[in-house]
């Protein structure tokens, strides 16, 4: 949407989006190593911590640094949970290996290990996205609805299409995490089911994958004698590899030295630990942020029917929006049986028809029973068009009798015919004669000189007989 890609221009998009969102800035921003870009962003959103994409930073050691090995190890340095004293050892020996120390694409990008080493970022929230594949998704979804020869009202038209596909794809989300049944899958029970009923579908089978790994660390040592009480853990068979985990005993508050929850918002697997050996049934409140959790948008949804603004269209598009995703919401569940739909159907039927007598939009002559009975109902069955003997005005026709083919009279056949049903009509006698002409002359029948005269005649019906039969 920006043509010219100068700081200018930036700047001023940053300040539109600031304006969008009502002057709240973000955490964290995700871009390229675009200098104009970075400038801007620390113009405009300067407490934000700007990260560079894990994506283009390895396409550029591929075109910059033309080796293999480099580029994987560049890649463990980037993407591996590390302490920073970890960080800076591994780093020296990468360069060193490979033998670029001295090149300046290098030296460069060591100055930026801020926005892109994760030894530095960890504790920042990020989400657990690395990369812009986010934005090109986006991207890659309305390009569906999207084309450059549109014009500015197709345009519009199609985006508000896209938009309204993306909400359609979050409802029903929304719906599966809500009514879904999980399959449990760990022997943790209780602390599985409380997963569920507080995150959604998606952080829900995150939250169990760690669930399932904390029987792979073991608590090796407690300290209760102040508050916070703390927690030392080793991974099993790595007594090399361990963590500290506090939990303040009055608020029920955990934090980790991993810093796992800080940068993904999920409870890690040491914290996990913590809350089986204290034998929780439930998972504290302070480990569900509430971006994740199935009543993030309820809260969001009153904010957006309480704000009042100048503009009465923009106060009524607000409250119409809001409005409809509470309907969406009952609806989901007032549609699972008859007797709830019908009860619910009367009840928003009712208060509508009072709502537009209040507000003027119908007349005061106009019931409940009129309300009730300008439903959808079948519509009327009407006869085919066509000119069909069942389809005529005067009903159905009555039925021809058969003529008789010897006398031309009505009421028998040839068969029982009382005027000699064997005796053919005239025009039929013509027809037989013929017929019966044409085949004897095709057929002559000879007479042998020494065979009687009872057997000459004998001879003539056989020979008859059989033409008769050969004839099709």
């Amino acid at each position: 949407m920006v043509s010219c890609e100068s700081q200018e221009s930036y700047i001023w998009v940053l300040h539109q989006f600031l304006e969008c969102m009502q002057g709240k800035a973000p955490q964290s921003v995700i871009t390229d190593g675009d200098p104009a870009m970075r400038i801007a962003i620390r113009t405009v959103f300067p407490d934000a911590h700007h990260r560079l994409c894990a994506w283009h930073l390895l396409r550029n050691s591929t075109a910059n640094i033309s080796d293999p090995r480099f580029t994987q190890m560049f890649r463990h340095c980037m993407l591996a949970d590390m302490e920073i004293e970890e960080f800076e050892a591994y780093w020296e020996s990468m360069v060193n290996e490979c033998g670029v120390r001295e090149v300046e694409w290098v030296k460069d990008l060591y100055t930026k290990k801020h926005a892109w080493a994760t030894a530095y970022i960890r504790g920042r929230f990020f989400a657990g996205v690395r990369t812009t594949s986010r934005c090109e998704s986006l991207h890659a979804k309305l390009g569906r609805f999207v084309e450059s020869r549109y014009g500015v009202l197709e345009f519009v038209r199609n985006f508000q299409r896209c938009v309204d596909f993306l909400r359609d794809t979050e409802d029903e989300l929304d719906f599966r995490s809500w009514y879904g049944t999980p399959v449990l899958q760990t022997e943790f029970v209780e602390l599985e089911k409380s997963g569920w009923t507080m995150f959604t579908r998606e952080m829900f089978l995150r939250y169990r994958d760690s669930l399932k790994r904390c029987v792979r660390v073991r608590i090796c040592e407690f300290d209760d004698s102040d508050n916070p009480h703390a927690y030392t853990l080793q991974k099993y068979q790595r007594p090399e590899m361990n963590w500290k985990v506090y939990r303040d005993h009055i608020s029920n508050r955990f934090s980790c030295s991993c810093m796992r929850m800080e940068s993904f918002g999920i409870p890690c697997v040491h914290i996990l630990s913590v809350c089986v050996r204290l034998d929780l049934v439930e998972i504290p409140e302070s480990l569900v942020l509430r971006r994740w959790s199935k009543a993030a948008k309820l809260e969001i949804h009153n904010h957006c029917v309480e704000q009042h603004t100048a503009d009465p269209s923009v106060t009524y598009r607000t409250r119409l929006g809001a409005f409809s995703q509470l309907c969406k919401r009952l609806g989901r569940v007032a549609c699972m049986s008859d007797e709830d739909f019908k009860l619910y159907s009367n009840k928003l039927m009712s208060d509508a028809l009072f709502l537009e007598i209040k507000y003027g939009l119908r007349p005061l002559t106009d019931n409940m029973t009129t309300a009730n009975d300008c439903g959808v109902k079948d519509p009327i069955r009407v006869r085919t068009k066509g000119t069909a003997r069942m389809s005529q005005a005067g009903g159905s026709a009555p039925k021809t009798k058969r003529k008789c083919s010897a006398c031309g009279k009505l009421g028998h056949r040839r068969t029982k015919c009382p005027n000699g049903g064997a005796q053919p009509s005239p025009r039929n006698k013509q027809s037989l004669a013929g017929r019966n002409k044409r085949k004897r002359t095709e057929v002559p029948v000879v007479v042998p000189d020494n065979c009687p005269p009872e057997n000459a005649c004998q001879a003539g019906c056989d020979l008859w007989e059989q033409f008769s039969l050969a004839d099709p």
